[in-house]
């Protein structure tokens, strides 16, 4: 039987990683990939909830990144195509490819990138956790279940702890403007860190535009 994994990869030698260094208030969230063996890779993704500018000068600068356009802006939101320079970069996708598993969802920021991934058994998992360690990659597994358990499930794709630190950054006025209280307050609230905290709101708030703002566009697409 199949199993999702819900993850952390965090390496300086990872795509678009420096230039979400310079730009840490925006998450980026991966639409496709596209790679043959003669051309190099292609990645389609979405970019908001910061600086655009920072961004754009961090993609400049990333050696990860050989060339990239924005081909679409939504409001607050921008697409952009980049062709990815594969000498520079640490390549994920040919692994998921080797263990016949297929990548679900991927957003990055500056404190890495968060995937969620089918992989087709438990043997997959672990292997891609050695290559991961062998190529000096952090991997944090944060979730492994199976599809349609309902007790892990979240119509809105949260985890529990995603949807615990959601409801209490509200409850306590996180959201507010002015905030009521900062990301080290949060964090006691959740007894986790304030870096915590900021990793656990960064991919809530992505799942919850993916799977609402973002759900009937992508199936207009």
């Amino acid at each position: 039987m199949s199993l999702i994994a819900e993850f952390s990869l965090r390496s300086p030698d990872l795509v678009l990683a420096s230039a979400l260094d310079a730009a840490p208030d925006v998450t980026v969230e991966l639409e496709q990939q596209m790679a043959t063996e003669f051309d190099a890779p292609v990645f389609i993704f979405w970019a908001f909830g910061g600086d655009f500018e920072r961004l754009e000068a961090g993609l400049d600068s990333d050696e990860t990144v050989s060339e990239y356009t924005v081909i679409e802006e939504l409001g607050d939101r921008k697409l952009y195509r980049a062709r990815l320079d594969c000498e520079e970069i640490c390549a994920i996708y040919p692994i998921y490819q080797k263990l016949g598993a297929s990548p679900m969802a991927a957003t990055g920021s500056a404190d890495g990138w968060q995937r969620r991934v089918r992989f087709p058994d438990r043997d997959s998992v672990v292997k891609m956790r050695q290559f991961c360690a062998d190529n000096d990659v952090d991997f944090r597994l944060n979730r492994l279940y199976t599809p349609g358990d309902s007790e892990l499930e979240d119509k809105f794709g949260l985890s529990a702890e995603q949807r615990k630190a959601l409801v209490t950054a509200e409850r306590v006025g996180y959201f507010d403007v002015p905030r009521e209280v900062a990301l080290a307050e949060l964090g006691e609230e959740l007894d986790i860190s304030g870096q915590s905290a900021s990793e656990r709101i960064r991919r809530g708030v992505s799942e919850l535009v993916s799977n609402t703002l973002l759900s009937d566009f992508k199936r207009r697409k």
